[in-house]
């Protein structure tokens, strides 16, 4: 009987032991890093290592040209108000504004009447002074009268025939003309209204021979010289190629700028007193190197460098190579020494990579 009763109680104990064992393997088995106690985990090998993955640039001589840029303004010396001669009332308007008209060609008329009366007077004392000089010359002639008298007389007479040349002109300056070929731009006046030498009537414009004017900094003396090409760029409008036509002789104390004037052959359709922006040609190369700018690095000293690619037994390679620079334009920068034609320069993924460092190529 103990014994029944001493192996029911083992029983019971091993029963509640179990039951409190299975928890706590599942709490440890949970808390286990994946994969760690399993047999031969700590000898797995580790992945194989890729090649850094770049694309190329292989160097081409090719030509190279550097601009630099100054503002201008484009002028013309046939850009004129026409003023009238004499005062009177505008009695016709012979052209329209945007009509195209001849050195000469009538643009006024303007009504002149009290002119033309006044030149009826100074004519009429003209005749009667002629007519007193002669007589006076007769009388002198036969010994009567003096020699200052007819010294007066010939003065008057010469003195009323310069007033009526005068007024000649001034009556025949009545109409207003073109000074020379252009567009009227502007009519001031309109019929009725008066007008005198102190008021403009009408602008007239020429665009056949216009030019730029520039100021540029004395930095760039000795850069700039007649002959020189250089493109002219607006808003709005296509690139003009030029040349310099002048260049000055004098820097301004103000501003430190000298003068350069641009003839325009061509103007397209630039306009009197616009900006423009004069892009001036001051390096020509027929053959050079270039690169992209973005492709330059540099190392912590700041001198530039670029990527080679090298291959040794089909192995590429990234080597490393200092170079110097020179001018730029746009996005490439020429290349001075360093680096020579057919050479392979890495562009994507050079800053990533280490002198020596195996690559592979992007197709």
């Amino acid at each position: 009987m103990n014994a029944m009763t001493a192996s029911i109680a083992t029983n019971v104990a091993a029963s509640r032991l179990a039951r409190l064992a299975i928890p706590a393997l599942l709490f440890l088995s949970a808390c286990q890093s994946p994969g760690e106690g399993a047999p031969g985990a700590e000898h797995d090998a580790a992945p194989p290592t890729q090649n850094t993955a770049v694309s190329i640039m292989t160097m081409k001589a090719q030509a190279f040209s550097h601009y630099f840029t100054v503002s201008g303004n484009v002028q013309t010396d046939r850009n004129a108000r026409i003023f009238p001669k004499t005062q009177g009332v505008v009695e016709r308007v012979l052209v329209k504004e945007g009509d195209r008209v001849q050195a000469g060609a009538g643009l006024i008329d303007l009504d002149n009447e009290a002119l033309v009366k006044n030149r009826t007077e100074i004519a009429s004392r003209l005749g009667l002074a002629i007519e007193v000089l002669e007589r006076k010359e007769r009388l002198w002639a036969d010994g009567i009268g003096s020699e200052i008298g007819i010294i007066e007389a010939r003065s008057n007479v010469a003195a009323l025939t310069g007033s009526l040349s005068a007024f000649d002109e001034t009556v025949n300056a009545g109409g207003v003309t073109a000074p020379f070929d252009g567009v009227v731009e502007r009519i001031f006046v309109v019929p009725g209204e008066m007008a005198n030498p102190m008021m403009p009537v009408a602008r007239i414009v020429d665009l056949e021979n216009m030019y730029v004017r520039a100021s540029v900094s004395d930095y760039y003396v000795g850069q700039i010289r007649k002959g020189q090409h250089v493109q002219i760029v607006a808003s709005g409008t296509d690139t003009i190629p030029a040349r310099v036509g002048r260049v000055g002789q004098y820097i301004e104390p103000a501003n430190r700028t000298f003068e350069v004037v641009i003839p325009l052959n061509n103007a397209g359709h630039l306009l009197p007193n616009q900006y423009v922006s004069v892009w001036v040609n001051d390096l020509a190369l027929d053959s050079a190197l270039t690169l992209p700018s973005g492709a330059l690095l540099q190392d912590g000293s700041g001198a530039d460098f670029v990527f080679l690619v090298r291959e040794n037994n089909g192995q590429l390679t990234a080597h490393k190579q200092m170079i110097s620079t020179g001018a730029s334009q746009g996005s490439q920068i020429l290349i001075t020494s360093g680096l020579k034609p057919n050479d392979r320069v890495i562009l994507r993924g050079a800053h990533k990579l280490t002198d020596g460092e195996a690559v592979s190529l992007i197709h």
